[in-house]
């Protein structure tokens, strides 16, 4: 069985129901009967379908697979620490993005739904505009006119209809909310299948760990929806007795636009309002208003977390750090290592431990803006992120 709960005054929906939120406002969540087992797992099978017994999608004739997810997990020297690196950025449109949106797409074939719309700083809505077009489906995709060129011309790419909508993200947000009102919307932010399919990274680091939990896993955080995933993937591992502990999830937003951190910081339930007072070069995680936020605050309060910030110093110092030892990730990835340092300052983190790192998107997005962040020169365009 599986059905929307909204997280806030407990309605129930089915899932045919073309909403993307509850009717009072806050997000839903999907329940299922599913028990996550071992022995269920289709070892043969090198993508998140493996585990195909614990996703909510009831056709198998539904499915829709390019091959994401089962990426490597690389050791990696860095500061005395067992770390460990999870390529998401080598994902088939080139980010994490596409484990939701195999999932997502995979319920709208389902369920019938032949076109819909979405909103995007970028690599989500490459995925879904990828993923549509695998499954045949119309889609028109919402980006910052601010949101980098090589993800822009991906989702032209996949024949998808690209809006670029001048202003802050939340601009972007308000335009997409229109198209709603007569489209579905298929929101990797608010529609829980998405986030079904990012907690199969929490599934594979412990099956690739042979089922002892890391210490620790970092993450890029802007709207959260990995970072909170993640969180219930290995909480449900944990509550039915397929690891015996929770490991720590750390959070790492880019100064120039932290609510979570300042939120984290004055021990709130959930984000005061926020407003971006400059540009950042980690676009991918300018969510100045986090729609998961009371729950993404509630998870790292849960498991002992901690969210910190880097500066854009920092976020260029771990782009060069990563890049010279052959990872090549946008600048959005690139926080997670200074991210390491302050937890390390901080003895959240302690040397020895073992800690996996999540990458979450490849650099050849980005190509532009890492020149002008490795070059300190910009070119002009006529386009700048806004704040």
């Amino acid at each position: 069985m599986r059905q929307y709960i909204c997280s806030g005054c407990g309605a129930n929906y089915d899932v045919a129901d073309q909403r993307f939120r509850c009717d009072c406002g806050e997000v839903l969540e999907l329940t299922t009967d599913s028990i996550f087992e071992k022995n269920k797992i289709d070892a043969g099978n090198h993508t998140i379908w493996r585990y195909r017994q614990f996703l909510p999608i009831e056709s198998d004739d539904a499915i829709v697979s390019m091959g994401e997810g089962w990426t490597p997990l690389v050791r990696f020297s860095y500061r005395d620490l067992n770390l460990q690196l999870k390529t998401e950025y080598l994902s088939p449109t080139g980010s994490f993005k596409d484990r939701g949106a195999s999932v997502l797409i995979s319920l709208l074939k389902e369920i019938g739904i032949s076109k819909f719309v979405e909103d995007s700083s970028g690599n989500a809505g490459a995925a879904t505009a990828a993923y549509a077009a695998r499954a045949g489906l119309r889609c028109e995709i919402f980006t910052p006119d601010y949101a980098s060129g090589g993800k822009l011309e991906q989702i032209r790419a996949y024949g998808a209809i690209l809006h670029r909508i001048r202003g802050t993200r939340q601009e972007t947000a308000r335009a997409v909310m229109k198209a709603a009102r007569t489209e579905y919307y298929a929101s990797h932010n608010w529609n829980p299948f998405f986030r079904q399919g990012l907690k199969t990274i929490a599934y594979e680091i412990a099956e690739q760990l042979n089922w002892q939990t890391p210490d620790a896993v970092i993450t890029p955080l802007g709207y959260g929806g990995l970072f909170l995933s993640m969180y219930r993937g290995f909480r449900e591992l944990l509550d039915q007795g397929v690891i015996n502990r929770m490991p720590k999830m750390l959070g790492v937003q880019p100064e120039n636009c932290c609510p979570l951190y300042q939120a984290f910081q004055q021990g709130l339930s959930e984000p005061a309002d926020y407003r971006q007072t400059a540009p950042t070069a980690a676009e991918g995680i300018a969510a100045a208003q986090p729609i998961l936020g009371k729950q993404i605050l509630k998870a790292v309060s849960a498991c002992g977390g901690s969210v910190t910030t880097v500066s854009e110093a920092e976020i260029r110092e771990g782009l060069v750090f990563l890049s010279r030892h052959g990872f090549f990730v946008e600048p959005t990835s690139a926080v997670v290592l200074k991210g390491i340092d302050h937890f390390l300052r901080q003895r959240i983190l302690e040397k020895g431990q073992r800690v996996v790192v999540i990458l979450t998107g490849n650099g050849l997005k980005a190509v532009k803006e890492i020149s002008e962040i490795l070059t300190g020169r910009k070119e002009s365009t006529g386009k700048q992120n806004p704040i």
